[in-house]
């Protein structure tokens, strides 16, 4: 699916568009691209601190992968600083990390900002490449 199109489909699911959606649906890509994705079989765990804004990140990567908390193939490591997300597959594995300085400066750049502002800079986050986004170790 287009990106665009995708982030569309996941706010409504969501309830809203924002960057840490967007973040999550890209880490969730990036984890299919490597791992197949498999809702049944894939397992995603995640280190986040777990309220609002940055926990949107998890309804972007149960969207995309599948791993859904009623499954129970996700699983919520509280965690004040960064996001992390460790997806398994079997004997495969990859860590997805977003880039600190990314963090820092989009938090910086979206304080006091519009609502439009910050979807905008949902859609903005579609399009970056993924390595200024992550590092993901495999």
């Amino acid at each position: 699916m287009e990106p665009n199109r995708l982030l569309i489909a996941a706010g409504r699911f969501h309830g809203h568009i924002g960057p840490f959606l967007a973040i999550g649906l890209r880490m969730g890509l990036v984890a299919n691209e490597i791992l197949g994705r498999s809702p049944l079989d894939v397992k995603a765990s995640v280190d986040v601190k777990p309220n609002p804004p940055r926990s949107c990140v998890l309804d972007g990567i149960q969207y995309t992968t599948g791993c859904t908390l009623g499954k129970a193939n996700i699983i919520v490591n509280p965690k004040e600083d960064g996001i992390v997300a460790t997806f398994t597959h079997g004997e495969k594995r990859v860590r997805i990390d977003l880039r600190e300085d990314f963090l820092k400066r989009m938090e910086k750049q979206l304080t006091g900002k519009s609502e439009k502002a910050v979807v905008d800079y949902a859609f903005q986050i579609m399009d970056t490449p993924e390595g200024q986004l992550f590092e993901v170790f495999q």
